[in-house]
């Protein structure tokens, strides 16, 4: 199988009509005279990753996030997205990009991301034009309504994280929508939606503003939100293979992809602290 045969296949379910505008999808790297052996997915392509691919004789990895987005205007050691690219094609290794696609599979990266907060979903955030139950983000409800605080460290404990979070219309909340990933530009759908709080991620400090008093915003990270997509992934490619009686090997990547270190503070921290400042 082939790289463009791979991407087609993936198709089946991940049809890249369904990906928002100005993604980039598809193959991104393509070693010559190329079949697909074994195929490792992944977040996001780092050199980690391609340690990992490396030990596990994986020469294809489908990332969610994609290896190449902007233009590359020189291929330099310095550049994480150059380095790797370089790497990979250099080892034999082929990167296939999903991306949105996976966000509005009816089981991807936000239906995933519900049931690991116990979000019942019921709809899409923004339904697709073109297939039931495609779509951006979910709209979904809680067993029984929790107060604001509860929910907010309900997320952070089982995303493993501190949340931001600011207040909505209501102190309880019962229907959630979410997008994983950077969402705030649907803000308004998700008021529009009459969802007591919007989980998603990136949120910058006037949305906060925008949406104070009229939803709850909670932002647990952007990697926090997807750190589920390796296995999710694999699970559909594994269904995709199996329908097509293809049998190619399918790992999930444990790499932990985030540069972003997470520290709180408590008053005896900055007590005991010997930096001075002056």
């Amino acid at each position: 199988m082939t790289a463009d045969e791979l991407y087609a296949l993936l198709q089946t379910e991940l049809p890249a009509d369904e990906a928002m505008a100005g993604d980039r999808l598809g193959v991104q790297i393509e070693p010559p005279g190329y079949t697909v052996q074994r195929i490792l997915t992944c977040l996001e392509v780092t050199d980690a990753v391609l340690d990992e691919a490396e030990r596990l004789g994986c020469n294809c990895i489908v990332t969610f996030h994609p290896l190449i987005f902007a233009p590359l205007v020189a291929l330099r050691p310095y550049d994480r997205v150059a380095r790797c690219a370089m790497r990979a094609a250099a080892s034999g290794i082929a990167v296939v990009s999903i991306h949105t696609t996976l966000d509005a599979h009816p089981e991807g990266t936000n239906a995933e991301l519900a049931r690991m907060l116990g979000v019942t979903v019921e709809r899409p955030l923004v339904p697709s034009k073109l297939r039931s139950g495609y779509g951006i983000g979910i709209v979904g409800s809680l067993p029984e309504p929790l107060v604001l605080d509860e929910f907010a460290r309900h997320v952070a404990a089982a995303l493993g994280v501190p949340v931001r979070y600011s207040a909505g219309a209501r102190d309880t909340v019962e229907r959630i929508a979410i997008v994983a990933g950077s969402g705030a530009s649907l803000l308004e759908a998700a008021i529009e939606s009459r969802a007591d709080a919007f989980i998603t991620a990136d949120v910058k400090y006037h949305t906060f503003h925008q949406a104070h008093g009229r939803i709850a915003i909670i932002d647990p990270g952007h990697f926090e939100m997807e750190q589920h997509v390796p296995a999710a992934l694999a699970r559909i490619v594994r269904r995709i293979f199996a329908q097509h009686s293809v049998e190619i090997p399918v790992t999930a990547s444990t790499v932990r992809t985030t540069p972003i270190v997470h520290r709180t503070l408590f008053p005896s921290d900055i007590e005991s602290s010997t930096i001075s400042l002056h």
